[in-house]
């Protein structure tokens, strides 16, 4: 039989679990909206730089935006880039640390 304060340790245990799993869904919940929300950001001011008349060369776009308005695209896609770096490396810690907590989470039920 299992003792009672064993059972009260491990459910204590898995409460805390469970309250972490929550608060790592809000956090991934979110991250998903911060991406949504700058991506919409991204796609609004490529819709202010478009300057008229370009979407209608389709053949050499290329050479269209080498003309006048590189600067603006430039900088759009760099900040892109950064801000996908910077999301996938927060991701990718925060499943790591989930990861590390749930191993210790159940290495320390087996030894109780």
């Amino acid at each position: 039989m299992c003792d009672p304060m064993q059972y009260r340790v491990r459910e204590v245990h898995r409460r805390v679990r469970c309250k972490r799993r929550r608060r790592e869904n809000r956090a991934l919940s979110g991250l998903t909206m911060l991406s949504l929300l700058l991506l919409a950001g991204i796609g609004a001011l490529l819709h202010s730089v478009q300057a008229p008349g370009v979407s209608t060369v389709a053949g050499s776009y290329g050479a269209v935006l080498l003309r006048d308005g590189a600067g603006a695209y430039i900088l759009v896609a760099i900040a892109a880039f950064a801000v996908g770096v910077a999301l996938t490396v927060s991701c990718i810690r925060c499943r790591k640390k989930t990861s590390s907590r749930m191993d210790r989470a159940e290495e320390s039920e087996e030894t109780i």
